[in-house]
């Protein structure tokens, strides 16, 4: 487990710089830096100056990168003055997609995770669970692995021969389907009759005779979800989402998007509301509405508005939607151009049809709102790019269109993301095959999923994301583990002997992953004027690093340490700290 982090703030009144130029690094304001770095590598991400071995920063912001020699001038009596002797800066790292709330109630509840994903030993540890938690109304617990159960998937009776008389829900590897036992499905009161949320999608798994099975997918299982992570305490969840968000910020993490909380967003913004009112927000936090079931597509603007108004703050803010589209490959509900190689007939679905997705972007234009996507089938990523390119008109800025996931794309939709101003985002940790179950699902096209240097080639803005959502994959949630697995296409287990993910021709350069994670993702947020680089005029966001990434060997990136984080100008986590608490 991570250790305990602590922040580090100084509230600051910001002043507004007035007839500032900047010329060659170089203000024409004569007034002094409040810090200055020397002896730096600074890596900018910045094309006009890609390398510097000074910054100075006031207020916040930067207003010189170059050399030491420059920086001097910058230096008054009360600037303070930091030799880093040699140390990597990075702008701040950005993640383009991960769920801090959705971890952190689970985190913040009663659900297990089994030891051992094996189904007889999975069923042994629940039934020794049971018995020794016999307080638990509702057992939602995991983790089983999709691939253990084909096509037709597991069944309520294998649950019920272990527990009938309360409720069970096991989560899957996947994240995105349950197994229930017949308990389960009478208190959610899903039966013969109960209609599918959305068909093709999120759906009750039947037998011949329309009797659900007990395999429940997509987020037919929101409302298991929901009942059980909305026990979660307040005070819980807070010192959760505060250990979660150190973390990250230990991580070099200055800025995420928020990919959703189902149908919690109120419970999980009250609290980060509060600790951005109180100077407790360690990075900037990019929520969002959460579309996941057809019938909130109608009230998804006047959504995502009311949070805005109810919970935006200085560090908190609200301009995108994000609609789960379509499914994933191990259940076969991604949507896909070709029937999946072993369930003829069955291609997957979307969450709603191209027509009412055209419609839906034409709204969000009016409303100078943006739209994040989940796609992970090529149909997917074929039906959004239709409908934003018969939405979008010439000389439209809104909304800017993320597609995320993008586990098989069509060779031909691939140019289409630099023609029409579309920001792929991806997921690099996943990169090493983490999850497996498509290869039966998809054939060979299980040999082309996530090809990120592929879209980079093309031209189009690639950002970077963690996308985790259980606390067991909170150590996943590291840039550097992403850059890793990024470069290699090998996952962390097995080190340079892991299996390769096809194709190896898609292994991405750090540069191409540190752009990812700092100038494209800051685009994806609509802030690269004002972050993602180091830059003079932007956001002081920066990490120290204690472990340089360049010459680390490529095997051990993911242990990379950072030194420090810095958001705005101020400290949000120092080493130092961090080890002088541990030890207290």
């Amino acid at each position: 487990m991570p250790v305990k982090l602590i922040p580090v703030f100084r509230h600051r009144v910001l002043s507004v710089l007035v007839s500032i130029l900047f010329t060659t690094g170089v203000a024409a304001d004569s007034r002094y830096a409040d810090r200055v770095l020397l002896d730096a590598r600074v890596y900018t991400v910045d094309p006009a100056r890609p390398e510097a071995s000074a910054i100075a920063i006031r207020n916040g912001t930067f207003v010189f990168v170059g050399d030491p020699d420059g920086a001097k001038s910058w230096i008054g009596p009360e600037t303070v003055v930091e030799t880093l002797n040699g140390r990597l800066v990075l702008p701040g790292l950005i993640d383009g997609h991960t769920h801090p709330g959705i971890l952190s109630l689970f985190a913040s509840t009663d659900m297990a995770a089994a030891p051992d994903p094996e189904p007889a030993a999975l069923l042994e540890w629940l039934d020794s669970y049971a018995s020794e938690n016999p307080q638990v109304p509702f057992i939602i617990a995991g983790f089983w692995r999709t691939a253990d159960f084909g096509i037709k998937g597991p069944h309520k009776a294998r649950l019920d021969a272990v527990i009938r008389d309360r409720p069970v829900a096991l989560m899957d590897d996947s994240g995105h389907s349950m197994w229930l036992n017949s308990k389960a499905l009478e208190v959610m009161g899903i039966g013969p009759d109960a209609p599918d949320p959305a068909p093709g999608l999120a759906y009750y798994q039947r037998d011949k005779n329309n009797e659900p099975t007990g395999w429940i997918k997509e987020f037919s299982s929101a409302p298991i979800q929901e009942r059980v992570l909305s026990e979660a305490t307040t005070a819980d969840l807070t010192a959760n989402l505060e250990h979660f968000l150190r973390y990250l910020s230990s991580q070099g993490v200055t800025s995420l998007y928020d990919g959703g909380n189902l149908g919690l967003h109120d419970k999980v913004y009250s609290v980060l509301a509060k600790m951005d009112r109180e100077g407790r927000l360690p990075l900037r936090y990019e929520g969002s509405y959460h579309v996941h079931l057809p019938s909130q597509i109608g009230r998804a603007i006047p959504e995502i508005k009311r949070l805005r108004k109810t919970y935006g703050g200085r560090n908190l803010h609200f301009n995108t939607v994000k609609i789960h589209f379509d499914g994933v490959h191990e259940i076969r509900t991604s949507a896909l151009l070709q029937d999946f190689t072993d369930d003829v007939g069955n291609h997957g679905g979307t969450l709603i049809d191209e027509d009412r997705l055209v419609k839906f972007i034409r709204e969000l234009h009016r409303e100078k709102l943006d739209l994040h996507m989940h796609v992970v089938g090529d149909r997917a990523t074929r039906v959004a790019l239709d409908a934003y390119e018969r939405a979008k008109q010439r000389g439209w800025n809104y909304p800017r269109l993320t597609l995320c996931h993008l586990e098989l794309v069509s060779e031909e939709d691939i140019p289409r993301f630099k023609q029409l101003g579309v920001v792929a985002n991806f997921t690099p940790h996943w990169f090493g095959d983490l999850f497996q179950g498509a290869a039966s699902s998809l054939g060979e096209r299980n040999e082309q999923k996530m090809r990120a240097k592929s879209f980079f080639e093309a031209g189009a803005t690639v950002s970077f994301s963690s996308d985790v959502v259980v606390p067991e994959e909170m150590d996943r949630a590291t840039p550097f583990l992403g850059m890793q697995i990024g470069l290699n296409r090998q996952d962390l287990k097995g080190g340079e002997r892991a299996k390769i993910m096809q194709p190896v021709s898609e292994r991405l350069t750090l540069e191409q992953l540190i752009r990812g994670y700092t100038i494209n993702g800051a685009y994806q947020l609509r802030r690269s004027a004002s972050q993602g680089s180091i830059t003079a005029g932007k956001s002081a966001d920066l990490v120290i690093m204690q472990d340089d990434v360049f010459t680390l060997d490529r095997y051990r990136i993911h242990q990379a340490e950072v030194y420090r984080t810095m958001l705005a100008g101020d400290y949000v986590y120092t080493a130092e700290t961090s080890q002088a608490d541990k030890k207290n």
